[in-house]
């Protein structure tokens, strides 16, 4: 009876901190603008002068195509654009679930895996041993248009971070997040 009574309050905890989706407030990007479900951004260190720049997907180690991914070591370094969607059908992109991929790349999507080396990392599709998992968005810090990402693998959540490691691999730790804000893609004649 009383493990029924802790699963039962287990269960409303955890509903009553990861509201429904729906409820959930609209991601904005650095400027404060509500960004689009589905659009185009640059991922890059929320503090002016923090050390490091967008991020991208290297090639490390045994990897034969780049599937790690990484943030830049150079501040001047934009990143790759990366799509960020969620699954509820809305225009403009919630705070909660989001699936995460490179543009323009045939293996692009974001996954997880363990027992490596460098510890948990964060990789795209194509690598062996994918953790089943999700990835969330969260505003890191109130009142400002600064986010971090989660990665949940059931009730566990970790923060992705940044390991240094030679290169600045992104990484599910228990450690401070990496915390960022979003830059809007902007189209080119090419997009058109």
């Amino acid at each position: 009876m009383a493990s029924a009574m802790l699963f039962a309050l287990f269960l409303f905890s955890a509903l009553t901190f990861y509201p429904p989706s729906t409820t959930a407030q609209p991601v904005t990007d650095g400027n404060g603008n509500i960004v689009k479900n589905g659009g185009r951004f640059y991922i890059l260190p929320s503090l002016i002068g923090a050390p490091g720049g967008g991020i991208r997907r290297i090639q490390t180690d045994n990897e034969s195509v780049p599937l790690s991914v990484v943030q830049s070591p150079f501040q001047d370094d934009r990143g790759l654009p990366i799509i960020i969607s969620s699954p509820i059908l809305t225009e403009f992109l919630p705070e909660g679930l989001v699936f995460l991929s490179f543009q323009h790349t045939n293996i692009s999507e974001w996954t997880v895996v363990e027992g490596l080396p460098e510890g948990t990392l964060v990789k795209v599709h194509g690598y062996p041993h994918t953790v089943k998992g999700s990835f969330f968005i969260k505003k890191a810090e109130p009142e400002t248009n600064w986010y971090k990402l989660l990665f949940c693998k059931g009730v566990f959540c970790g923060n992705v971070a940044v390991v240094k490691n030679g290169n600045w691999l992104l990484a599910i730790t228990q450690d401070e997040p990496y915390v960022f804000h979003l830059e809007q893609v902007l189209p080119t004649s090419a997009d058109a």
